[in-house]
């Protein structure tokens, strides 16, 4: 599957983020909404129905920072109310997190039907991009 480009404009932007998956994985159309709700417990499921497992960054990360800036569109103290609610009445559990960009591309390299977001620039050939999420500093 080739990589859909999608483009935002942030003025704190660092870096391009890649949207990855497990190299055998495949998802159907998808796109940040996809992604986003994913992520937020609101879909268990990749848009063909295979089970996705999202996997985070630790709190603090920069990655995560812009993940949650871009397509959460959430900052992290709503994101944890958002799950703790969620978990109060038995509505699932948060993702997976991981402190390492390292950390996160041996996960999905090694568990199916994961998804997670790194640097673009760490991307190597252990993990699918599905999405690139395109950053461009405002001058």
């Amino acid at each position: 599957m080739s990589a859909l480009l999608l483009l935002f404009i942030a003025s704190t932007a660092n870096a391009d983020l890649a949207i990855i998956i497990h190299p055998d994985s495949e998802t159907g159309d998808i796109d940040t909404q996809n992604v986003r709700k994913l992520f937020l417990g609101e879909r268990k499921a990749f848009p063909n129905g295979h089970h996705a497992k999202p996997i985070n960054h630790t709190v603090g990360s920069p990655d995560r920072k812009e993940f949650f800036s871009l397509v959460l569109n959430m900052p992290e103290k709503t994101h944890r109310r958002h799950w703790k609610r969620k978990i109060a009445v038995g509505a699932g559990s948060s993702p997976t997190e991981l402190g390492s960009h390292s950390a996160v591309l041996k996960s999905i390299a090694n568990t199916p039907g994961s998804i997670g977001y790194i640097d673009a620039s760490k991307v190597d050939d252990s993990v699918k991009v599905i999405l690139i999420v395109q950053n461009f500093n405002e001058v």
